[in-house]
């Protein structure tokens, strides 16, 4: 069922989504090309920023510049969850933030620790999203399927829709 939603209900359907799926592929479109890489979610604040941390020295760390458009794409396929974010990326250096944002799971990738001058934040200011979420199990979406087949209508896909945050 089309379900658009606006403003704390869309930021509330974000952070859900995109906080329950965690990994994303961040997507960037430089250099006359489409560059995807797998990206952790910290945090989706109260305004739907997304934020990472991220090296300097990594590819997205180098090519990231004030405003640049990416594309956040989450997919939990066993729960037929998928979310679309796209927005405009910014390197930031905010000491409290990654003090808040910072965990024993980040150490494993920045061994440097929070206070490594190579760590920077990544925030993704949010345009717009667009989200896919089925309520059901994946036993009630297989009948569902089955039932469209033999009836030859479409099948109930669970919740999609257009989030809008402005």
């Amino acid at each position: 069922m089309e379900k658009d939603l606006r403003d704390t209900e869309a930021i509330k359907k974000l952070k859900s989504l995109g906080e329950d799926i965690r990994f994303c592929m961040y997507t960037t479109f430089g250099n006359g090309r489409i560059d995807s890489r797998p990206m952790t979610t910290l945090d989706i604040d109260e305004n739907g920023n997304v934020w990472f941390f991220t090296s300097r020295n990594t590819d997205i760390g180098k090519e990231t510049n004030w405003g640049e458009s990416v594309t956040l794409i989450y997919a939990d396929p066993k729960n037929s969850s998928y979310l679309s974010v796209a927005g405009q990326a910014a390197v930031v250096n905010d000491e409290q933030k990654k003090e808040e944002l910072w965990n024993v799971m980040t150490k494993a990738w920045f061994p440097g620790g929070k206070d490594d001058p190579d760590l920077v934040l990544l925030k993704v200011t949010t345009d717009e999203a667009a989200y896919w979420d089925s309520n059901s199990s994946r036993m009630v979406v297989f009948f569902s399927m089955l039932k469209a087949a033999v009836t030859g209508t479409t099948p109930e896909g669970g919740d999609h829709g257009k989030l809008d945050l402005a």
